[in-house]
């Protein structure tokens, strides 16, 4: 996986410096051409990283610049992987290898392939950016957006982010970038763009609720068609997914609530007027769970009734089924369709 945010970032900040290049001698332990299990599983990511590092320099030539590196992501997850720099380029992608290393550990994959692997990204199209563009917050104002993340999983981010809190969430800023090689991305906005930029978070804030809605609609379903969108995709036995559907549409109305890509949609409950719109439609007040950084379900309620239950239900599915990267929170939120405000109960 390519982060081309991360690149962009470090193309920006970093641009013109000198990269420090360090290389740690490994010897590989080798027993009849094999390397021992007992040392691969012992390895450490650092160790393996130097090595493909150095597999890497030597298929590609002195063409590259090759370093480690790390890139922080939500809720304190950490990737690592190599930046891999074309000579006179502007752009270094950064290809992760985490996954790549517990499978090496395993001893599902060998050597060679993930070096083949690496060799094969770094040679791909690097997404073509004009850094000048990135100069003038003029330049970028339309393409602002705001996402939502867990202020407490997320405090050293945002130290370094420009950010707002809500509840005990925080509303932080990304510039898309979109180009037809690469599809949509998105860079994260940091303290030292605003200083470039020489703009304040409320303006920021202003042209992020303007822009986020016209640049990637909200979309609100019923869970049973949502339901029968997955059962579909997954070629399920028609009379069992009726059976199903039946079943489930007796039970207390759920809506799913996201932007039309479904990511990083949780956000879409700060669209003006959207969440008293659907008070509205639906003639009630109502909870929002919320799933995933991707999205929210929102079930109807006359009062706080069995509120306690779903927050037993949000702690076993963010514990159990959403990894650690895509949790948004613990909490549960509540549209009081009276007062018109969303609240953490």
């Amino acid at each position: 996986m390519i982060d081309v945010e991360k690149a962009t970032y470090d193309l920006i900040i970093l641009n013109g410096q000198n990269q420090r290049d360090y290389t740690v001698m490994m010897c590989s332990i080798y027993n009849g051409g094999q390397m021992q299990q007992e040392w691969r599983g012992s390895m450490k990511i650092e160790d393996f990283l130097e090595i493909v590092k150095n597999s890497i320099i030597e298929k590609l030539g002195n063409g590259y610049q090759v370093t480690v590196c790390k890139s922080d992501k939500n809720n304190g997850v950490v990737y690592t992987g190599l930046r891999i720099q074309k000579n006179n380029s502007p752009v270094a992608p950064i290809i992760y290898l985490d996954e790549h290393f517990r499978q090496y550990k395993n001893g599902n994959i060998t050597l060679s392939s993930i070096t083949e692997y690496v060799v094969k990204e770094s040679r791909k199209k690097s997404p073509c950016v004009d850094i000048q563009q990135y100069l003038t917050y003029e330049n970028i104002r339309k393409n602002v957006v705001y996402r939502l993340v867990n202020t407490e999983s997320n405090r050293d981010l945002l130290e370094d982010i420009p950010h707002l809190e809500f509840l005990d969430l925080s509303i932080i800023f990304r510039c898309l970038v979109t180009q037809e090689d690469i599809g949509s991305a998105s860079i994260l906005i940091h303290n030292v763009h605003m200083k470039l930029w020489d703009i304040t978070i409320q303006e920021l804030y202003h042209d992020a609720v303007m822009n986020t809605p016209r640049l990637e609609e909200y979309e609100i379903k019923d869970m049973t068609e949502v339901l029968r969108e997955i059962m579909t995709a997954e070629n399920s036995d028609g009379s069992d997914q009726e059976e199903y559907m039946e079943e489930f549409s007796d039970s207390v109305p759920m809506y799913v609530l996201s932007n039309k890509n479904r990511i990083e949609g949780a956000v879409c409950m700060l669209y003006p007027d959207l969440m008293k719109n659907f008070s509205e439609k639906i003639r009630s007040s109502f909870y929002i769970i919320p799933s995933s950084v991707h999205e929210c379900l929102l079930l109807p309620t006359k009062e706080n009734e069995q509120s306690g239950e779903i927050r037993n239900m949000i702690k076993e599915i963010n514990d159990t089924q959403v990894s650690v990267e895509e949790r948004l929170s613990y909490s549960l939120y509540y549209y009081d369709k009276d007062k018109g405000r969303i609240i953490k109960l």
